[in-house]
């Protein structure tokens, strides 16, 4: 089988070309040992079958990023039988810095030239003859958004070149030299060890340039890049492009944030107006089927578990997958339009106060809908560290599950001003995620430095097939993580409230633990058995917190509504809707969670989300028991 390593650059279309070449045979896995993803996938050139192995997105290959790592360290170590370096050629200067780090490697490579419709719309193209002479290796002009000389591409895989050695000042060349000479290190390792190892002449080469070898080297591959970026590239024409016509409205410092909100308005607008309708009819098929099915079966145990545990636990995700395609349909349209770039840059500013930038915006957002999609979107951000605070803050964000329990909250205690309740809940979930960040940032990661740094690509028209595989792709991929973590979680809630058997809720072991917690741990927030029980459940599915209380009280509507106003003062009500929104995410999050994070930092924000809850909810009833009695 062939193996084809494809690298490039972020923005550069790497991942839509990845999803051309493979279509959905694209399975997902992490690199052993770091949280970094690596897909691979399987196409067919000419009767001979091919792996491509997607590389992740990096600028360079002598970095320190774990991105840039996992990248150099599998290039270096040479399992693969060809380099496919996608190059954005609407920005070719740029892309080629990584190009001539990959011809240092000397292994068999070929380049795509993406983007190339767009470029040639622009006025502009690349001699991609001279360019194939000078670097040495086959160079084929594609788009992978519309599918233009794909078929050329994949021949050109199958004749691949070792590239040309393209040497760099004598001074540099006389360094790596040095070091192959003293370590016997290949090209390179050489110069990989001299960017973040520094090399026995440093003290010469500074006293004579003035500066550190890895500066020396960068202002080289610039100057190099530049130098066959002006061979094979005719200039581009001074004029008022379209791109910047937008970015005069969408990063305007007064004009960029309400440009922004209408965005994020429209784009909720449509996940929901889609969605929802999508998701009450798949939520109906599966009351459907779980009704049919069940109506077969002797009452039992057996019909129990099948309506109950698989139908109520699993059938419940299920029935969310259409808003959580249309979210991710969404998504990736604005990704692949260039916006979300844009977005990132905008809310930057106000983000850093708490120790985030502006890429971790839109994760944050996604959390209102769907705290997992938000999860996993955190791995388009660069910065590892931010990466992790946001995932570990993503959870405190409420989700659209949780709206229903706050509504039916707010109105057994405020009757027709529920909205009230839901506002407050909010603002103080926000407000706690906020200084969740700041407190990750500045203490459990403060010996770890961060900047952004954003590249802003060109507007551009989405491809609308590309886009719906790639939300197909993704929502099948949260569909796996969910059931890996939902499934036996639900049979085990299921057999705590049906064990021992022919017992009520009240005294199964699920009662047991409630009015536990209720006597111990939470009897400083005056809940009682009922409501500690229901948080359980919570443990699964947010929304399950209201199912299971109209299971334990045996009402549901309003006789359910005013149930639970009996049963809290003002000050219990609103510590207990503070506990609801602040304590630990559902399972499916939890599980996204370890993917992102690994184990122990999972563990660690559910720690931490858990003391947040329970710190929150006693501020809470503390403070509003000095005035409402």
């Amino acid at each position: 089988m062939l193996r084809v390593a494809l690298v490039g650059n972020p923005n550069s279309g790497k991942s839509t070309l990845f999803t051309a070449l493979t279509g959905e045979s694209a399975i997902v896995g992490n690199w052993p040992g770091v949280t970094v993803e690596l897909r691979k996938g399987l196409c067919t050139i000419e009767d001979q079958q091919c792996e491509v192995i997607d590389l992740p997105g990096c600028y360079s290959l002598l970095g320190t990023n774990p991105d840039e790592q996992v990248a150099a360290q599998f290039l270096e170590r040479g399992d693969y039988d060809v380099i496919l370096n996608v190059v954005d050629s609407t920005s070719l200067e740029r892309s080629l810095m990584l190009t001539l780090e990959l011809t240092d490697l000397q292994k068999p490579m070929v380049v795509a030239l993406n983007f190339f419709d767009e470029l040639q719309k622009s006025g502009a193209t690349i001699d991609t003859a001279k360019f194939s002479e000078i670097l040495g290796v086959p160079a084929v002009a594609v788009s992978a958004v519309v599918g233009f000389n794909l078929p050329v591409l994949k021949e050109a895989l199958l004749r691949p070149r070792v590239p040309n050695v393209m040497l760099l000042d004598r001074t540099v060349e006389n360094l790596i030299r040095t070091s192959q000479k003293d370590s016997q290190l290949t090209r390179f390792s050489a110069l990989h060890q001299i960017v973040n190892n520094g090399s026995a002449l440093d003290d010469v080469f500074s006293s004579l340039d003035g500066v550190h070898p890895s500066e020396h080297i960068i202002m080289e591959r610039y100057r190099k890049a530049h130098e066959v970026a002006s061979q094979v590239m005719t200039k581009l024409p001074n004029k008022w492009a379209v791109s910047d016509l937008l970015d005069h409205v969408f990063l305007h410092p007064r004009a960029g944030i309400p440009a922004f909100l209408v965005v994020v308005y429209l784009v909720f607008r449509i996940i929901f107006a889609i969605g929802q309708p999508l998701t009450e009819l798949a939520a109906a098929v599966v009351s459907y089927a779980a009704t049919g099915l069940t109506s077969l079966l002797p009452n039992g145990l057996a019909k129990n578990f099948i309506n109950n545990a698989l139908f109520g636990g699993v059938g419940n995700v299920l029935s969310f997958l259409p808003l959580i395609f249309t979210m991710f349909f969404v998504v990736s349209l604005l990704e692949n339009t260039g916006y979300m770039a844009r977005a990132s840059l905008i809310m930057d500013r106000w983000l850093s106060r708490f120790g985030l930038s502006g890429k971790s915006f839109i994760s944050l957002i996604l959390g209102f809908g769907c705290n997992v999609p938000a999860v996993l979107s955190t791995r388009t951000i660069d910065d590892p560290v931010e990466r992790k605070v946001a995932a570990m803050v993503i959870p405190l964000i409420p989700c659209s599950a949780r709206l229903p329990v706050l509504t039916v909250l707010g109105a057994a205690l405020f009757g027709s001003r529920a909205i009230t309740v839901v506002v407050f809940a909010y603002v103080i979930a926000v407000l706690f995620s906020l200084v969740l960040a700041w407190l990750l940032r500045h203490l459990a990661f403060s010996k770890v430095p961060s900047f952004f740094a954003l590249e802003l690509p060109p507007y551009r028209r989405p491809s609308l097939r590309l886009t719906f595989k790639l939300a197909w792709f993704r929502s099948r991929d949260f569909l796996g993580k969910a059931f890996k973590v939902v499934l036996p979680l639900t049979v085990v809630f299921w057999l705590l409230m049906n064990l021992p058997p022919n017992s009520s809720v009240e005294n199964s072991f699920l009662g047991l633990i409630g009015r536990f917690l209720s006597r111990t741990l939470l009897a400083p927030l005056h809940l009682n058995w009922q409501v500690s029980s229901a948080l359980v459940f919570g443990l699964v599915a947010k929304e399950a917190v209201l199912s299971s209380l109209g299971q334990i009280y045996g009402l549901s509507g309003t006789a359910l509504i005013e149930q639970i106003g009996r049963q809290f003062t003002f000050a219990s009500g609103l510590s207990f809707i503070t506990f609801f929104v602040l304590y630990v995410p559902c399972a499916a999050t939890v599980g996204a969670l370890r993917k992102e994070v690994g184990t122990f930092w999972t563990v660690v924000q559910f720690v931490l989300q858990i003391a947040v809850a329970y710190v929150g909810s006693l501020l809470v009833f503390s403070l509003v028991s000095l005035f409402f009695k």
